[in-house]
């Protein structure tokens, strides 16, 4: 972890090295590992902070770059200079679902495109259940669904490959754990009668989460060609949801929250279509998914850096530590895979 020092108290000198800090990783050495790893395995939690909720937020296809002292993302850049921030984070491959996919099994277990698919692997759920924790997908737009298999829905709204727990056999196959699956707006309830879950997973629809929709041209803000309107949408909606879990009696019961992009900019050349193919912890050299932002939020706070390098798997391994799991697939890689202990904390 960088603690930054006396400077980090001046604003303006703090937004100058924070930026110039995080866009280091980009002129370095790509750190990629081709290792194989144990599909499942014990996890010692000691050096992880133990939480009670762990809430992540999966927004889309938009590098670091795009964000750093982007005027449409203000709250994000205030964020990063007030919380803690992964600066040498990727995403596992491209496109959108197998980083879902990674994200919630620790391995792509075959799923390398955006088509629905049904996959019978362990996943999280299955991690969650079985050590009596609590869990909820909320899902923007699911509403405007006629089933929760769709595919799209409110005019590609809501999609499904950013779902990735109706993607699992035994989540598909059982009534009472696609009740968990929901519409985000049962998050309001939820955290004003504290009954939200231990494991919380936020996917914004296409309009929020900085990936836009087709066809709509530039009489659409939501189109993929406006920008500028998408990454504006997108810090509204972070600041909104951020705020309203921060003002919640979950978030007093000793919460983090977790929020990162499945995926770089989508530029039209290079693998699958991305320019940025950079990844590392058991990504496959050449198919990495990316220089991402992520950050960490906790109720402790305090502006804190680590350029160690992280992926999906490390989210998935950072939230088994946070929750007393044992881990899955790549997340199970010790060598490679770490958790992000640095920013979340250590245990005591």
């Amino acid at each position: 972890m960088n603690r930054l020092p006396h400077l980090w108290r001046q604003p303006l000198a703090r937004a100058v090295m924070i930026v110039t800090m995080l866009v280091v990783p980009l002129g370095m050495g790509v750190f990629v590992v081709t290792r194989s790893t144990p599909a499942a395995a014990s996890s010692s939690h000691a050096e992880t902070k133990q939480f009670k909720h762990v809430f992540t937020i999966m927004m889309e296809n938009t590098g670091i770059e795009a964000l750093l002292s982007n005027p449409n993302a203000p709250w994000i850049n205030q964020a990063i200079l007030t919380n803690g921030v992964a600066g040498n984070y990727y995403g596992v491959t491209h496109p959108s679902q197998p980083n879902y996919i990674a994200a919630t099994s620790g391995a792509l277990n075959g799923v390398t495109n955006d088509n629905d698919v049904t996959i019978d692997v362990p996943n999280i759920v299955d991690q969650l259940e079985s050590q009596g924790k609590t869990w909820t997908a909320y899902m923007q737009s699911l509403s405007l669904c006629t089933t929760k298999l769709d595919h799209a829905c409110g005019n590609q709204l809501y999609e499904r490959k950013h779902n990735p727990f109706v993607s699992y056999t035994d989540v598909q196959t059982n009534a009472a754990r696609m009740a968990k699956i929901v519409d985000s707006s049962q998050l309001s309830t939820d955290l004003a009668n504290n009954t939200v879950p231990n494991y919380v997973w936020i996917s914004p629809d296409q309009c929020n989460d900085m990936h836009g929709r087709g066809g709509g041209g530039p009489s659409d803000p939501c189109d993929f060609s406006q920008v500028q309107s998408l990454i504006a949408a997108g810090d509204a909606f972070l600041s909104a949801t951020v705020g309203q879990i921060m003002a919640s009696r979950a978030w007093k019961d000793d919460s983090v929250i977790l929020i990162t992009w499945d995926e770089s900019d989508f530029t039209g050349s290079g693998f699958n279509g991305f320019g940025d193919d950079r990844g590392c912890c058991d990504s496959v050299a050449g198919q990495g998914g990316g220089h991402v932002l992520t950050l960490v939020i906790t109720r402790e706070g305090g502006a804190r850096a680590s350029f160690t390098p992280y992926n999906h798997y490390s989210l998935l391994k950072t939230t088994e530590d946070a929750l007393h799991l044992d881990c899955l697939a790549n997340a199970c890689d010790t060598a490679n895979v770490k958790p992000m202990t640095d920013l979340i904390g250590e245990g005591e």
